[in-house]
């Protein structure tokens, strides 16, 4: 339930981005993918859930209601994007391979290390849209990129 519909949806922001760190974390460890596959399969995922967020959201609100349909699909399109959004900076950090910029190996942890600093920053912009005192602020920052650790850590463990 979103009780503030017309501020961010910080969390499909946040979903979406540990959606693309686990993604990313697990396909990297298939050695015939390279950095744009990976990325790719980050990105194709975040869409795929987007539109069964999207579909889910649609049906449990009435879209029975042809009159209202359309609206009611594209205002439901709009809230739940930030979860493509938020998978996607992980994504295009895959991409520093391909230029030459780093090893896909090195991509993979670039992108996850990427999402863990989204989510702590989230966690502080979470913080200061509810007016919390700094050290509260930093605490849900700490907790949510501590939720992106655990990935990478699965990710070490698992490799």
């Amino acid at each position: 339930m979103n009780p503030r519909p017309f501020e961010a949806n910080y969390a499909g922001a946040i979903y979406g981005t540990i959606l693309s760190m686990a993604v990313i974390s697990t396909a990297s460890k298939d050695p015939t993918l390279g950095s744009v596959e990976i990325a790719g399969w980050a990105a194709a995922t975040a869409l795929v859930f987007w539109i069964a967020h999207v579909y889910a959201n649609f049906v449990a609100a009435g879209f029975a209601r042809p009159a209202e349909a359309g609206e009611l699909l594209r205002k439901t399109m709009k809230r739940e994007w930030p979860l493509v959004q938020g998978s996607l900076i992980p994504a295009a950090a895959m991409l520093l391979a391909p230029l030459g910029l780093v090893s896909t190996e090195s991509a993979t942890y670039v992108a996850v290390g990427v999402g863990v600093a989204l989510l702590f920053i989230a966690g502080i912009a979470i913080g200061t849209r509810e007016d919390l005192s700094w050290g509260r602020r930093f605490t849900i920052a700490t907790i949510n990129a501590c939720i992106g650790l655990l990935i990478v850590a699965l990710k070490i463990f698992v490799h």
